[in-house]
């Protein structure tokens, strides 16, 4: 037992190790897409599903040659990228897993179920139901995703990561040998039924495997449709994906252990759960970003152990074990491919999040619609009283919540999902007339006034007496006058209205919707006094081509994905790459307003790295806060004395902040976890 307990264990660690591993290699090649890690998602539950498709058609008669089939990724390792995406999209980003990762971890994925079948068909003795090496690897996946997120993602670079990943996958091969030597000394055995609990029969229902593939299919779109709700604020990196996945598997290991752990009333009072979600997801306010987080994970944990203990109550016997793990799998890569490909084609908000609730509250309803009954004519009816108040009360919740969003008159003009975000575009009335803004997730990228008098004014974090302003009277107060400025990352262009008929600005966007909506709904473009232009594509691939003109005067980072600044656009490499668009004596500026990452100590390391000067300031009580938002700035200088104009405005040297900064971030090594700050 303990040579297959190890080798379940090696293999599933493996194999979610591996996952964010891989998200972290492809996202500078995507620019910190916003489906990155839910596409990476489907193509693992994808590959999930053909390792089991393996184990059920074939893994028995393969015999001992299945070690050797184990042994065919070696020619691939380390894991590297080896196509590179270059900001492509989902058809690319396929492509390139595909080729780069697809055999090692179809191989992995085999490992579960071939070991449980090991163990079914020996004739060790005391042979126990091999259900319990299921939660032995959704334990070993656990591991490895809270290993990822704690300990090697902050400490260890992906040099390191690829290599010692490679060195566990051997050491998994010779797992493999001991394990099918423990189990097949003495010969096999023909399966037989070991369970006491469940289902002993020798045929399987068509129903039972429609309710197995939809009780795996509805947890996977819940999870997925969390993460991206997470990731649409907090951003697309390794510590997003970690948790709810970490928390997923987890309900695995509860609701598959011997016994059972599911408790009772988890599994009755889950729709309570899923209200409360569905309430918050509706708009309401939670106090806080991080309770934010905080509960819809706590829904999607309830929720998710709801589904996987009715999924395990209603396992079969032993002798169709891969057909059982073959359906969850296949449901599981439903649910991924329902919203990694069918969501942002069809819905234009996070229509997955609600889907999936009412998907599984459905299911399990007319899969125990008897027992259901049964209970709401005893015990079960005060339950449904409180219920139907709950709901009562979050109905008229959400009804005033609206009515006092209609009654701001504010409107929804546009709504647009991408591949590298979601985007809504409001309207609102304000004392200066009507006020547009751009909102992604929950977080305001830009906005402006209508009125003709006001149309000019840069608002938001770009106002003329936040840092960009004092950044922009800067270079007018030199003597020689600055003419070209760069920015990466668009919004709503409110650094256009800075520009004066000699003068010239370059964006650099990688989303061409949000190009289409800064066109469409505001006017900065349109009324920007010089020559402006947009370069859609990622901003490090496009300035590393060198097609373009450079030498700016003002290089103006303030690119998003969500609320925060996607990792690869922060690291060294990516400063040495602007440091050289930048002209003699020009500026690199950073804006790095947001809820979750302090970005100033690894900017500040950094600058030490390169021998650069820097300061910051923070701008956090406009005097207009219906024209300003609070922000914060990091300016980097070649010299000392080009900085002191800046100090002379507020700004604070960082050497006078940070006396032990943080690492610098590289694009090896950048750790989301060491750069948290509470909300």
């Amino acid at each position: 037992m303990t040579a297959l307990r190890v080798f379940v264990f090696l293999g599933a660690f493996l194999l979610f190790a591996m996952e964010p591993m891989v998200g972290r290699l492809l996202l500078p090649g995507f620019g910190g897409a916003f489906h990155v890690w839910t596409t990476s998602l489907m193509f693992f539950q994808g590959a999930l599903f053909l390792g089991y498709l393996y184990a059920h058609l074939a893994s028995e008669r393969a015999g001992k040659w299945h070690l050797a089939l184990l042994a065919i990724p070696i020619v691939l390792l380390p894991p590297t990228v080896r196509i590179a995406g270059e900001g492509g999209g989902i058809g690319t980003l396929l492509a390139t897993m595909a080729v780069d990762f697809g055999l090692p971890f179809i191989a992995l994925a085999t490992t579960g179920v071939v070991a449980q079948g090991w163990l079914a068909r020996s004739t060790l003795p005391g042979r126990a139901s091999p259900f319990f090496l299921y939660a032995t690897s959704n334990t070993g996946s656990l591991v490895a995703l809270l290993a990822y997120a704690l300990v090697i993602e902050p400490l260890v670079g992906l040099g390191v990561q690829r290599w010692a990943w490679a060195i566990g996958f051997v050491l998994y091969l010779a797992s493999a040998f001991f394990a099918y030597r423990a189990t097949h000394a003495g010969g096999t055995a023909p399966v037989v039924a070991t369970e006491t609990v469940a289902p002993t029969t020798e045929t399987v229902a068509p129903g039972r495997i429609v309710y197995w593939l939809l009780l795996s299919a509805f947890p996977s779109v819940f999870l997925m449709a969390v993460t991206n709700l997470i990731a649409l604020d907090a951003g697309n990196v390794p510590l997003v994906w970690v948790v709810p996945l970490a928390l997923y598997l987890g309900t695995f290991i509860l609701a598959f252990g011997e016994p059972s752990r599911v408790p009772a009333a988890v599994r009755r009072l889950w729709p309570h759960f899923a209200a409360v979600g569905l309430f918050f997801f509706a708009g309401a306010e939670t106090g806080g970003t991080w309770l934010q987080v905080v509960l819809h994970l706590g829904v999607m944990f309830a929720v998710c152990l709801a589904a996987h203990g009715e999924l395990y109550a209603s396992r079969p016997s032993a002798k169709h074990l891969t057909l059982y793990y073959l359906v969850i799998s296949l449901g599981g890569w439903l649910g991924g491919a329902f919203v990694a490909l069918g969501a942002p084609a069809f819905f234009t908000g996070l229509w997955e999040y609600p889907l999936a609730l009412a998907g599984l509250a459905l299911t399990m309803v007319i899969a125990r619609r008897a027992e259901l009954f049964a209970w709401m004519k005893g015990p079960g009816r005060g339950a449904v009283a409180i219920t139907i108040v709950l709901i009562g009360a979050m109905g008229w919740r959400i009804a005033s919540a609206s009515s006092s969003s209609r009654a701001s008159a504010t409107r929804t003009l546009e709504v647009r999902r991408s591949f590298y975000g979601l985007y809504y575009v409001l309207e609102r009335p304000s004392t200066r007339g009507t006020e547009r803004d751009l909102v992604s997730g929950t977080t305001r990228h830009g906005r402006q006034f209508l009125a003709s008098q006001h149309r000019s004014e840069p608002l938001s974090y770009y106002h003329r007496t936040g840092p960009l302003g004092d950044t922009m009277a800067i270079l007018d107060a030199r003597e020689t006058r600055a003419t070209r400025f760069g920015v990466i990352g668009l919004g709503v262009g409110a650094a256009a209205a800075y520009v004066e008929p000699d003068q010239s600005i370059d964006f650099y966007e990688i989303d061409q919707a949000v190009d289409d909506l800064a066109r469409t709904h505001f006017h900065y473009l349109e009324d920007c006094r010089g020559d402006e232009q947009t370069l859609v594509g990622d901003a490090r691939l496009t300035l590393a081509r060198g097609d373009v003109r450079t030498d700016y005067d003002l290089l103006l980072v303030d690119a998003f994905a969500g609320d925060a600044i996607p990792t690869h656009l922060v690291t060294r490499e990516a400063v040495e790459l602007y440091r050289g668009a930048v002209a003699e004596h020009g500026v690199l500026l950073f804006h790095i307003s947001n809820r979750y990452y302090d970005l100033r100590p690894v900017l500040a390391a950094i600058a030490r790295d390169l021998g650069m000067h820097a300061a910051t300031k923070q701008f956090l009580r406009p005097p207009d806060r219906e024209a300003a938002d609070p922000s914060v700035y990091f300016v980097m200088m070649e010299s000392e004395d080009e900085l002191a104009p800046f100090v002379e405005r507020g700004f604070t040297p960082v050497t006078a902040t940070w006396p032990e900064p943080v690492s610098a971030w590289t694009d090896d090594h950048a750790s989301s976890l060491l750069a948290l700050m509470p909300d």
